[in-house]
């Protein structure tokens, strides 16, 4: 019994020890989450020109200036895209569907003109290092003062305001597959809003109702290091 009983203690250690690797295996492994191919016109977009992805660029998306009782519609959406000649390389509908628009491994016409004081030598040119995530909701009046008059905002449904949890979900699934993919800090120096790029008198998404500890970040880009060159 005392021989049968090392061996079946031998045979569970190794058994224990085999499921303890592939289970830290598996948690370094990030595999790429659910994605939804619905690309744009190739035009929307332009070659990286060999530029490294450093970056992350966050947005929001509606149509609430054009109606603010249905402001979600996933094909009108994209359209506004199109006829703006800008892009975005994913788009996250309400439901946390997450849908690619323009490949990785093109730019895609999202961030526009602006500046990082931690990184001067970025200036009008984030597209070429960043992807860009458009989330669609909607911002507080602060948020869209700049796009449409108080009494169009106050016809949106509360329920139509902010994101959801399953927007939240699917972001950081996502957010933790390009990390992986492309060696980003999970920081705010890296993961930014286009306020934190361009004027906040001219860019404000993702807005106040974007709760970045949601995706385990602090609400403010903190402890930038300046940099002059492209390390």
């Amino acid at each position: 019994w005392g021989f049968l009983l090392q061996f079946v203690m031998r045979k569970a250690m190794i058994i224990f020890t085999t499921i303890a690797y592939l289970s830290n295996a598996l948690v370094n492994l990030v595999a790429p989450p659910m994605i939804v191919k619905k690309l744009m016109p190739l035009d929307r977009s332009s070659e990286r020109e060999g530029a490294d992805i450093t970056h992350i660029l966050l947005h929001f998306s509606s149509l609430c200036v054009l109606d603010q009782k249905n402001p979600y519609d996933l094909e009108k959406q994209i359209q506004i895209y199109v006829d703006a000649e800008a892009s975005a390389h994913f788009l996250l509908d309400r439901q946390g569907v997450i849908y690619l628009l323009v490949a990785e491994s093109r730019k895609a016409w999202h961030a526009g003109k602006g500046k990082l004081r931690w990184a001067p030598y970025m200036e009008d040119t984030l597209n070429f290092h960043s992807i860009g995530i458009e989330l669609m909701g909607i911002g507080s009046w602060e948020d869209m003062k700049i796009f449409m008059t108080k009494e169009q905002y106050d016809n949106i449904e509360k329920k139509d305001l902010g994101f959801t949890n399953a927007q939240y979900r699917s972001l950081n699934l996502l957010l933790n597959y390009l990390i992986k993919k492309y060696d980003i800090p999970r920081d705010r120096c890296h993961i930014l809003g286009h306020n934190d790029w361009a004027d906040n008198e001219h860019r404000t998404d993702p807005g106040h109702f974007f709760f970045y500890s949601k995706i385990g970040l602090p609400q403010y880009p903190t402890m930038c290091k300046l940099s002059l060159i492209h390390i």
